[in-house]
């Protein structure tokens, strides 16, 4: 469409007027906005003449407001709107592609399915991260229980004791602490026997199938001259290929 002004620059240059609408990707997954693009350009005078200007024009408008749409959410549509127009206003008259841009601006729509879908994916993110910080919490807490409160039973009964009245920490009635200190102990990253397993699981790893049966057969020679009949019928007959990363 084409418009004419009376006075000043525009009376002197032919204006054109384009106006259409578009999706533009939002960064809600698969969610867009709905676009009604509107920008009034005319052709420089001392500039060359293109076929393709009406195309372009509308092009440039339609990449600016795509690129700062996809960094939002549908959610925020009328805030996304503010700030393309924004960004409009700043930069015409924008001389481009042959074409000088006087005046554009943006209109965005997001029908309500769109906006509940947003929602809904808004809710389920603060779910996972909800989650998420509920799995962290309780990893430290265990950390924290295992290095520090059940390192000895002298700190689990005053641990115990300074949270008697608090709703966390305190352990059931009738559990033993010193078995749950031993316990702990016992299977703590740390522990004696625990590292030696890890050495011997990583030695087997590195065996071929063929070593690992002469392994046991030592083993179960050992543990019979030793007296340990009954730990070495306990042995298998053959040792199934060791996986990496598995824990022995």
């Amino acid at each position: 469409m084409r418009r004419g002004d009376a006075n000043g620059r525009r009376a002197e240059r032919p204006t054109w007027v384009r106006e259409f609408r578009d999706l533009l990707d939002s960064s809600d997954d698969e969610l867009t906005f709905t676009a009604t693009m509107r920008v009034e350009w005319c052709r420089p005078t001392d500039g060359p003449s293109t076929t393709t200007a009406y195309g372009d024009a509308g092009r440039q408008v339609r990449l600016l407001a795509q690129g700062m749409a996809k960094q939002r959410s549908v959610l925020r549509a009328e805030a996304t709107e503010q700030d393309i127009n924004y960004e409009l206003r700043s930069r015409t008259p924008w001389q481009i592609e042959g074409i000088e841009i006087l005046w554009a601006q943006v209109s965005l729509y997001v029908d309500d399915h769109t906006l509940s879908s947003a929602e809904r994916m808004a809710q389920l993110r603060r779910e996972a991260a909800l989650e998420d910080l509920a799995r962290q919490q309780t990893a430290a807490r265990i950390r924290f229980m295992q290095d520090e409160v059940l390192r000895t039973p002298a700190t689990a009964r005053l641990y115990l004791m300074l949270e008697q009245n608090a709703q966390h920490g305190a352990l059931p009635p009738g559990i033993d602490i010193d078995e749950i200190v031993r316990d702990v102990q016992q299977w703590h990253p740390q522990a004696q026997w625990v590292v030696v397993a890890q050495l011997v699981h990583t030695f087997l790893v590195n065996l071929t199938a063929e070593d690992r049966s002469d392994l046991l057969h030592t083993v179960r020679g050992m543990f019979e001259e030793y007296g340990e009949k009954e730990l070495a019928e306990q042995l298998p007959a053959t040792l199934r290929e060791a996986s990496p990363g598995r824990s022995a």
